[in-house]
């Protein structure tokens, strides 16, 4: 078997311990890199869940709402003003006055869109969101 033959100052360095340290050192860079992945992942998995999590939220308060309007289109009042008004009728002591058609008149003071803002925060700023747990509500 032939040995390899290094230049005098690299055989100095090319030591037993010096190789246990290089693979040591891999190994801390090739673990240090697997846990910065996995933290990106679990960061951008907690992101979809907190948008699933506001998702449900405005699902269940849009499904209230809806129950609240079941509840008040079967309502005794509802139904007496809906027959007031489809039937003409009026109660004991009450007056109709009939106003003419407003469809042709332009409403001035229309409200104005707002448009929100929807950028993405940078990405320290993300970070800094996942290690802080600084979550806007």
């Amino acid at each position: 078997m032939q040995h390899l033959r290094l230049p005098h100052n690299l055989r100095h360095y090319a030591t037993i311990q010096n190789g246990a340290l290089a693979l040591g050192f891999l190994i801390a860079v090739s673990w240090t890199l697997g846990t910065v992945t996995t933290l990106q992942r679990n960061f951008e998995l907690q992101q979809q869940v907190d948008q699933l999590d506001q998702q449900l939220e405005l699902a269940k308060i849009q499904n209230q709402n809806l129950a609240f309007q079941r509840n008040y289109f079967n309502s005794q009042e509802y139904l007496e003003l809906s027959a007031r008004q489809l039937l003409g009728k009026v109660a004991p002591g009450e007056r109709v006055i009939i106003l003419p058609d407003s469809s042709d008149i332009v409403d001035v003071a229309a409200p104005t869109r707002v448009i929100l803002s929807t950028e993405k925060p940078s990405n320290f700023a993300q970070w800094m969101q996942f290690f802080f747990g600084k979550r806007d509500s």
